[in-house]
């Protein structure tokens, strides 16, 4: 996020209008660029624009080199699903075999305090590893990793491909959108259209930065966390917020929850409707969905493979994703490296609100979903998703082109 100059009431209007126009252009654009065949699709101009490896995202690995899924065996029911989702997506799966908590051995687990920690967090944790391990082991340069309840929108690679506009403007050094912003100085309750004009970064306004040379998504992180049940933004340690505005895959805000029994996520009602916001991750949820680099994938073997494990999977990526200090046994002291302590971790994540992947719980095999405050509602669907793939299956299979909307407006 940046400070804009300051808008009179026709100016707030015309640029507001213009960043709408704008921003829907290039999504409209990207979007039919996608859908075209590939062999009659041109690609020089776009590239041109924005880079060499920006076309990659419309690849059968998204823009990375893999992409890897956690799946237990003996869930074929996942397995299936999730392999049908790929195939109406163009997207190629590689199965990374989950691990059962009553696997993982005792002597095998980093140092750390883990009282009240469950038995099937040990083997989330440590089939997490497995795949983190094999970044490393391949040496790939960048992989997602999925949970196999993942879901996403069927207009996903447009998705991605905005995403990494915004996610290189997040990164972009040398430019001004790299400052943070002191967000006490503006105060939202007064005359909103002219603070958030003034807050405002749009994908429609990103600075020109250079094209990566490594990645689509940029050159300078650690980890892209697509896919999670909610994050804060960093207050404490205010920084930009990249904004894609009138994005038509974003549900309504009254839509915007982790779970149904949660309120409104609040940056549905901070910023204009179908707001997508980019930005530093603050106390994300879930492991759903998140990409690696070769960096960060020996970052976090090093951090929760090695050097400690104390807590879930993803309660440690959110360490990692907010510096947070995290200690074993209550104490700070020891020796890095020595598993008596952690130090400060130093993660460069990037994170998207709402996220583009979701949990989908099915038909036929209903996740239960405990809220605060005590009850169960069964539900089937994918939160955060309008489009879903697995939605939208039957329509798929019959190539159908018209798409059922779960969170209409």
């Amino acid at each position: 996020m940046l400070y804009l100059s300051s808008f009179r009431p026709a100016a707030i209007w015309r640029s507001r209008c213009a960043i709408k126009i704008s921003t829907a252009a290039i999504f409209f654009w990207i979007f039919i660029w996608y859908m075209q065949p590939g062999p009659s699709r041109s690609s020089r101009g776009t590239d041109l624009y924005f880079g060499k490896l920006h076309g990659n995202i419309r690849n059968d690995t998204l823009g990375f080199e893999k992409i890897f899924v956690l799946n237990l065996p003996s869930r074929t029911d996942r397995r299936d699903a999730l392999s049908l989702a790929a195939a109406f997506s163009k997207i190629k799966l590689d199965w990374i075999n989950g691990v059962l908590g009553t696997e993982v051995a005792e002597n095998a687990l980093p140092p750390g305090e883990r009282i009240g920690l469950s038995t099937g967090a040990k083997g989330s944790w440590r089939g997490h590893m497995n795949a983190i391990r094999t970044i490393v082991e391949q040496n790939l340069g960048s992989a997602l990793i999925l949970e196999d309840d993942t879901d996403w929108d069927v207009r996903l690679k447009p998705q991605l491909q905005t995403f990494a506009l915004a996610a290189r403007a997040l990164l972009a050094p040398s430019t001004a959108a790299r400052n943070p912003v002191d967000l006490g100085k503006v105060n939202p309750d007064e005359v909103p259209s002219t603070a958030y004009q003034k807050l405002s970064f749009s994908l429609s306004n990103l600075p020109q930065s250079a094209h990566p040379q490594l990645s689509p998504y940029g050159d300078d992180w650690d980890m892209l966390w697509v896919g999670h049940c909610g994050s804060s933004f960093r207050n404490f340690t205010p920084t930009k917020r990249i904004l894609i505005l009138d994005d038509p895959t974003v549900p309504s805000p009254a839509h915007l929850k982790p779970h149904p029994f949660a309120t409104p996520d609040a940056y549905g009602t901070l910023y204009p409707p179908h707001t997508r916001v980019v930005h530093v991750p603050s106390g994300p949820s879930c492991s759903i969905a998140y990409a690696l680099s070769q960096r960060g994938a020996r970052k976090l073997l090093y951090e929760f493979g090695v050097k400690a494990f104390d807590k879930q999977i993803d309660f440690m990526l959110g360490d990692f994703c907010d510096n947070a200090e995290a200690t074993i046994n209550g104490s700070s002291e020891g020796v890095e490296g020595h598993g008596r302590g952690r130090e400060e971790s130093s993660g460069v994540c990037v994170t998207v609100q709402p996220p583009l992947f979701g949990h989908h719980f099915p038909e036929g095999a209903k996740s239960d979903i405990f809220a605060t405050g005590g009850g169960l509602i069964r539900m089937v669907g994918t939160l955060y998703v309008r489009w879903s793939v697995r939605m939208n299956f039957g329509r798929l299979s019959r190539g159908q082109t018209v798409m059922y909307d779960q969170w209409p407006d």
